[in-house]
């Protein structure tokens, strides 16, 4: 056998393990680059040095301020705003990657930039929920997730009328500008009914 034989045989079983190892670190369970499939792992997170520390799970909501105010409040008449009430939901789980915290940072922002006026009164709440906690579980069926998703659901007279789930946040997460125009024109429009 010739040397440049070998070499080709050992670079092309390299080439084979490292896309193996590559595709078994993007869908193992234990890893937070497993965007594709919501696990049944729950409650907590290994650390660098391998030792196991709880996920903080519910995060303070934090009072819209005037750090974003761009304001562009959408106002409905006063019978709707008694009746109508939009919540944009982000489905998350427990093992989370640096694009699913981006666009549940994104989703907030953008809410809270454009829709202050409609947080304050109730019109609008933004919740982040773990669907790997048992309780919650529900919602993957219920609004057919696949993937951490960003969910606006319209009810009215606290009864579900409607739900989106705004996928392409998943396009748009690599461009701030248009992930905010996305989220803020869906939301307009759910809340406008």
């Amino acid at each position: 056998m010739n040397i440049r034989r070998l070499i080709k045989i050992l670079l092309f079983i390299f080439l084979a393990f490292s896309f193996a190892f590559l595709i078994y670190k993007e869908y193992s369970p234990e890893s937070e680059g497993n965007t594709t499939n919501i696990s049944e792992k729950k409650g907590e997170k290994t650390s660098v040095s391998g030792e196991s520390m709880p996920v903080q799970e519910k995060q303070p909501a934090r009072e819209a301020t005037g750090q974003y105010q761009e304001k562009e409040s959408l106002h409905l008449p006063e019978a709707k705003m008694q009746t109508l009430k939009v919540v944009a939901y982000y489905f998350h789980g427990t093992y989370r990657c640096i694009t699913c915290r981006t666009i549940e940072r994104y989703s907030k922002e953008t809410i809270e930039r454009y829709f202050a006026q409609e947080l304050k009164n109730g019109t609008l709440e933004f919740k982040p929920i773990n669907v790997e906690e048992p309780e919650n579980r529900h919602y993957i069926q219920d609004y057919q997730l696949f993937t951490r998703s960003l969910v606006l659901v319209r009810y009215k007279d606290d009864e579900q009328q409607e739900w989106k789930n705004l996928s392409e946040v998943w396009s748009y997460v690599r461009d701030k500008d248009k992930f905010y125009q996305y989220v803020k024109e869906e939301t307009k429009k759910f809340l406008q009914g």
